[in-house]
């Protein structure tokens, strides 16, 4: 089995790089990469948020174990998106 920081490093690798460098040419190169990301970051949330949805509340322990920690990801992802809004607005 594959480990995560692998999958995590072809995937960037797949992508290319997202961060702005002021060349115009470049920049809208590396949009189209930023675009694809964030593809894939709201396809695996939504994964997660259907495991959490479907089977926190199962009776079977591991149905119920995955879906309480697919909740909890969410909900750690929640605040630290709040957290990341909130401090951007005190400036």
């Amino acid at each position: 089995m594959i480990d995560a920081d692998t999958i995590l490093e072809v995937t960037k690798n797949l992508i290319g790089p997202i961060e702005p460098c002021g060349d115009s040419a470049i920049d809208r190169e590396r949009m189209q990469n930023l675009n694809k990301l964030i593809y894939i970051i709201d396809e695996l949330l939504f994964d997660v948020e259907k495991v959490a949805v479907y089977y926190k509340d199962r009776h079977e322990e591991s149905m119920r174990i995955m879906g309480e920690k697919a909740h909890k990801t969410l909900n750690d992802y929640w605040s630290w998106i709040e957290g990341y809004l909130r401090d951007e607005q005190d400036g």
